[in-house]
């Protein structure tokens, strides 16, 4: 992976540098508190040293640049090396000792684990962790039982690993949000100054009515867009479809007619936009091209998904030359329903054309 992480992901992860650095001096500070009952001096020293190792790499790697790839890698030796202090803890403390070697710091591998890979692999590093804390705690001391403190533990470990992928989720989504909003603020400033006061020329000074109704749309649909009020944020297929026939009759005087499904299912706003755009776009060709006086839009359930087409009566293309010159039709339907994962078949002859898409 070459994408280098954002800035959420660089406050986050010098957060949980500072509670690793937390975690793993408290390890230190345990080790030599409970010396007394070390069977291996130098191997609990080892062991915490590589783990030192580890999160000052993880510390030093943490700066604008960092690619994404860079730190999948320490993440998951980070887990590995937690998995290998539990699992010997047996081999560092006299039989009976009730006393973890590493204490908190695993918690922060299973952390890192829902920043870089997201919440499955969060919450199996910690199934991870459990087991090797089990089996080190209680399998390797001849009990094979499920003790207090495992169990412990091992809640623990799966309580970290659901409450980082929620936090995670949270701040991410509110990261977008905001982003969005900024975005939608900066444009706001560029066609306010430029396009907006076009549309308004052209609305004052032209004198061709169908002109004049289509930059009054236009302005219309820039408005609502910089302000965040649209149609386009709605679930409702339906009313978005018929939305999208209203405006190209009042912009070409060709009245499509509707036929929607009663139970058309609710999709996502970005998802009923594509196909909104991509109908809109068959609409557009048809009226402006095919010399068309019929043009139906149908929808309909398919399955889990929708089926939705549009059809007229006009003179039709060559289908496979507009493709290869890449022209708006093809082009703009194909690629928008593709990026939501759905597919589009387009049919043309002398007798009309035929726009098929269907949503998964």
């Amino acid at each position: 992976m070459k994408a280098e992480v954002t800035t959420l992901d660089l406050g986050m992860a010098r957060g949980l540098g500072a509670f690793r650095w937390f975690a793993l001096l408290w390890a230190w500070v345990g080790l030599f508190a409970g010396r007394e009952h070390l069977e291996s001096v130098a191997l609990g020293v080892a062991a915490l040293s590589v783990a030192t190792v580890v999160t000052a790499g993880t510390t030093a790697v943490t700066r604008p640049g960092l690619t994404r790839s860079m730190h999948i890698w320490l993440t998951v030796a980070e887990v590995v090396v937690a998995s290998v202090l539990l699992l010997g803890e047996d081999l560092v403390y006299e039989p009976g000792r009730q006393q973890s070697l590493a204490w908190a710091w695993p918690a922060a591998g299973i952390i890192a684990m829902a920043l870089a890979l997201g919440p499955g692999w969060s919450i199996g590093s910690a199934v991870v962790l459990a087991v090797c804390s089990y089996v080190g705690e209680s399998m390797l001391r001849g009990r094979g039982d499920w003790s207090v403190s495992a169990a412990s533990k091992a809640a623990l470990l799966v309580l970290a690993a659901l409450s980082a992928s929620a936090v995670v989720r949270v701040l991410r989504r509110a990261e977008a949000e905001i982003s969005t909003a900024r975005a939608r603020e900066e444009m706001g400033v560029v066609l306010h100054d430029g396009v907006l006061q076009t549309l308004a020329v052209i609305q004052r000074r032209s004198t061709d009515d169908q002109l004049r109704a289509l930059a009054a749309e236009q302005e219309r649909d820039l408005r609502e867009y910089i302000a965040g009020r649209s149609d386009r944020n709605t679930t409702d297929m339906g009313s978005r479809l018929r939305s999208v026939a209203d405006v190209m009759a009042k912009r070409y005087k060709i009245v499509p007619t509707v036929v929607l499904a009663d139970d058309l299912p609710d999709r996502s706003p970005t998802v009923i936009d594509e196909v909104a755009r991509a109908v809109g776009e068959a609409l557009n060709n048809a009226a402006k091209h095919s010399g068309a006086d019929r043009i139906t839009v149908f929808a309909e359930p398919d399955g889990d998904g929708v089926y939705c087409s549009v059809s007229d009566n006009g003179g039709g293309f060559d289908v496979g030359l507009a493709r290869s010159q890449g022209r708006g039709l093809v082009k703009s339907i194909e690629h928008r329903i593709d990026k939501i994962g759905g597919r589009v078949a387009i049919r043309s002859s002398a007798a009309g054309t035929e726009v098929e898409i269907w949503v998964p």
